[in-house]
């Protein structure tokens, strides 16, 4: 299916300007009114009710990020739906024995095209790079012939492919380059940085797309079983762990105190909030005025952990259900978050502008805060702090591990963390849990025979 495109957004007010017109009424009035367009083609016009094009008026605060992510909305809004449209004209006539006889890659991309509407856009664009590669090496399989060894064979040609991919791109921009140069066009010459090409991380991610895309069709009858489920599949593509680079307690520490000489403003408060809750820094983001609720009747301060950031935009759901999750806020935290939220109410009471639940926490003007933004005053503090290259994500990892270290039940500490399953937080923590073996022999037998647990050690029966 060739996905629908919008138009160029067409600014309506200064159109109406053109015409000296009054502008469209809005709630905000920094906001721009664009109309947007999308142009149906002719086979698909019966699926939208004859409708040639398809229309919708939005106001944004600017292009970059809000007009651009409603556009894709709207993009994403009546691609699902011809999706769907087609997944019943073209599906529904089609018996078991068609859609067995189905190329992978077809079934595939049908699969992909039916969630386009259900999952995040951040999702559909990573699913259809998989899909890629599925393509290019067993797309042409029907699934019921598909077997375990083409699954394999599919997983193994992803750096292959992906080194190729990757010199066509080089090839293209060696020429484009090229073309300029003659033009006088290009000023500066600089390298090309050497292209990434996939490993491990990315064959993973194709095998457990491959995998949920068969479960899919194991769900509908399509086929009677997942060949992407052998062991030896997940024995030789194991996903790696993540990377777990704490800080050490006393690292940890000094940290904090340097954290604590920052002055009040949007540094202070997303490293205090990363280094006393463990959250991620896309959800640290994504936090809303209200989300933080203050300490009440000698309780804990605690922040609502309910959406995330993805490319700009905060997004109603977090990584996975078990992401949505209530944490705790220390004193001098919660303390500085509030102090924050105070000076960003008086900020916006001086453009006229109402502090509202709905506001990000952090941000300038009503807009969220960017992640690259947010890294580049994150890299300026660790740097003048000492403590050059240590990434974000480090202040998770110290907190769990810290938190371990002294004690404290895995099972709390993993429902702070957001992770679906204890068993998960050990397995990536278990080095930096304290040892519990020793003297467990003696305690065991003590209780049973406490007159044993003391002797020595004797010799046996000559």
């Amino acid at each position: 299916m060739q996905p629908l495109h919008c138009d160029k957004p067409y600014n309506l007010d200064e159109a109406a300007a053109r015409r000296g017109a009054p502008r469209r009424r809005r709630k905000d009035s920094r906001t721009t009114a664009y109309e947007l367009t999308i142009r149906i083609p002719e086979e698909h016009r019966r699926h939208f009710g004859g409708k040639k094009k398809l229309t919708r008026v939005v106001f944004a605060l600017n292009k970059k990020v809000d007009l651009r992510g409603q556009v894709k909305a709207f993009e994403e809004e009546k691609n699902a739906a011809l999706a769907l449209a087609l997944e019943r004209e073209g599906g529904g006539g089609l018996d078991a024995a068609a859609w067995a006889a189905m190329p992978f890659g077809e079934y595939a991309e049908r699969y992909v095209d039916r969630r386009a509407g259900a999952i995040s856009a951040a999702t559909v664009v990573n699913e259809r790079r998989y899909l890629e590669y599925a393509k290019a090496t067993i797309g042409a399989i029907p699934l019921k012939e598909l077997v375990a060894e083409d699954v394999e064979r599919c997983v193994l040609a992803v750096p292959r492919l992906s080194r190729e991919w990757a010199e066509k791109r080089m090839r293209r921009l060696e020429e484009n380059r090229e073309r300029l140069r003659r033009e006088g066009r290009l000023k500066k010459r600089a390298p090309l940085k050497p292209p990434r090409v996939a490993g491990p991380a990315m064959q993973s991610k194709v095998l457990k797309f491959v995998r949920e895309v068969l479960n899919d069709a194991v769900d509908r009858e399509h086929v009677g079983r997942n060949v992407a489920k052998k062991r030896f599949l997940s024995k030789g593509f194991k996903k790696g762990r993540p990377l777990v680079d704490p800080l050490m307690e006393d690292e940890a520490g000094r940290f904090l105190e340097q954290a604590s000489l920052l002055p009040l403003g949007m540094t202070k408060v997303a490293v205090l909030l990363l280094f006393s809750t463990g959250m991620r820094p896309e959800e640290m983001l994504a936090l809303r005025v209200g989300t933080f609720v203050p300490a009440e009747d000698g309780g804990d301060a605690q922040v609502r952990i309910v959406a995330a950031q993805r490319a700009g935009r905060i997004e109603g759901y977090t990584k996975s259900d078990s992401s949505m999750r209530t944490v705790p806020v220390d004193r001098y935290t919660a303390s500085v978050v509030e102090a924050w939220i105070e000076e960003k109410r008086r900020a916006l009471g001086e453009m006229g502008l109402v502090l509202r639940s709905s506001t990000p926490l952090l941000g300038e003007a009503g807009n969220p805060w960017g992640y690259n933004s947010f890294k580049k005053r994150w890299n300026a503090f660790v740097r003048k702090a000492g403590f050059a290259g240590t990434r974000p994500y480090a202040l998770r990892h110290t907190f769990a591990t810290i938190n371990l270290a002294r004690g404290e039940n895995i099972k709390t500490v993993s429902v702070l963390l957001g992770h679906a399953d204890a068993s998960y937080t050990l397995d990536l923590y278990v080095g930096f849990i304290p040892a519990t073996t020793r003297g467990l022999a003696n305690r065991y037998v003590g209780r049973l025979a406490p007159g044993l647990a003391g002797a020595g050690g004797g010799r046996g029966e000559e």
